[in-house]
């Protein structure tokens, strides 16, 4: 009976414990998202004024933005802390991950673990997935990579975000593939442009589908304008870029296919025309000689005739001299 006790009150302690140290854990990513400030909450319709955002990759049709704070580097650390001394994860083995679960992810450059999303699974062994507050792809992955996800890390939205540019030409909404020149000068721009302010003209999705294993990631969250940390609009100096020439002059070459519509002229109109033209004297009707001694028939109709404006007469009289 003591050793049951015993048992009981071990167990009950460890409880306990644990009780304690996720109480700890969630004020700690409470003050976390409270010291991020306005990158704390989901980025919404509005203007980011500080110089934030820096790019990490893509393309214009779409490309992932993520806010750099001192709060990114606490959030880093305290999932650091968590996964010490697991040299290798566990988490493919748990039962439903797959295709849009949550994991945390040891990253094959810097060998450290973030939070990240699973894009695709290749033959149960291979994952790609998608860091949420960076934004950037590790597609090498295998088991021993992956490690369960802790939804109390949900309490921070993720840092990084797709986006897309506001009022771009169809050409560039649309340039979802580049050539090699075309992606090291649009990478050198926007790497040189950041950090960056933004605003948020629309939002796409919903702020938090990113952790609804449901929801794949189809397009751009967000439509933002961008400014660089010269102040300069960043679709405006990417518009000048030689690469991307061709891309803004689509445009125009499309406005100068477009048929004239034939639009018949008013009165007004004609008379404005008139007043451009300079100023001919108009020619009398000459007398018909060969009708001197005919007898002239007059024709009185209900209507009366309808007129001729003079300057068709003049230039009918013209020709008919020309032609003598």
């Amino acid at each position: 009976k003591i050793s049951i006790l015993v048992r009981g009150l071990e167990q009950s302690r460890a409880v306990s414990n644990c009780s304690l140290v996720d109480d700890y854990r969630h004020q700690q990513l409470e003050q976390m998202k409270k010291r991020l400030g306005e990158y704390g909450e989901p980025l919404m319709v509005g203007e980011y004024k500080q110089l934030r955002m820096m790019f990490d990759s893509g393309c214009p049709a779409m490309f992932w933005l993520f806010a750099h704070t001192d709060g990114l580097y606490d959030l880093q650390d305290v999932i650091q802390r968590k996964l010490r001394g697991k040299q290798s994860g566990d988490g493919a083995e748990v039962v439903g991950i797959g295709v849009g679960s949550m994991v945390l992810a040891r990253y094959s450059v810097d060998k450290a673990v973030y939070r990240a999303k699973v894009e695709e699974v290749i033959e149960g062994e291979l994952f790609s997935v998608r860091y949420i507050d960076y934004g950037n792809r590790d597609d090498t992955l295998t088991k021993d990579d992956i490690y369960p996800w802790d939804e109390m890390l949900e309490i921070i939205p993720p840092q990084a975000v797709p986006c897309c540019f506001y009022k771009a030409s169809e050409a560039i909404s649309k340039k979802t593939s580049l050539n090699l020149k075309e992606m090291e000068a649009f990478t050198l721009l926007m790497k040189q442009s950041s950090p960056m302010q933004m605003d948020v003209h629309k939002r796409n999705n919903l702020a938090l589908d990113v952790f609804d294993p449901s929801v794949h990631q189809l397009g751009p969250d967000l439509v933002v304008s961008l400014r660089g940390k010269d102040g300069r609009d960043v679709l405006h100096k990417l518009s000048k870029l030689p690469a991307f020439a061709t891309c803004f002059s689509q445009k125009t070459q499309q406005l100068e296919k477009v048929e004239p519509i034939a639009v018949v002229p008013t009165v007004k109109a004609m008379k404005q025309l008139e007043a451009l033209q300079p100023h001919v004297p108009m020619r009398a009707v000459p007398h018909p000689l060969h009708l001197d001694d005919a007898d002239l028939a007059h024709d009185i109709g209900d209507d009366p005739p309808s007129p001729v404006h003079p300057m068709f007469t003049s230039r009918a009289v013209e020709k008919v001299m020309s032609w003598l």
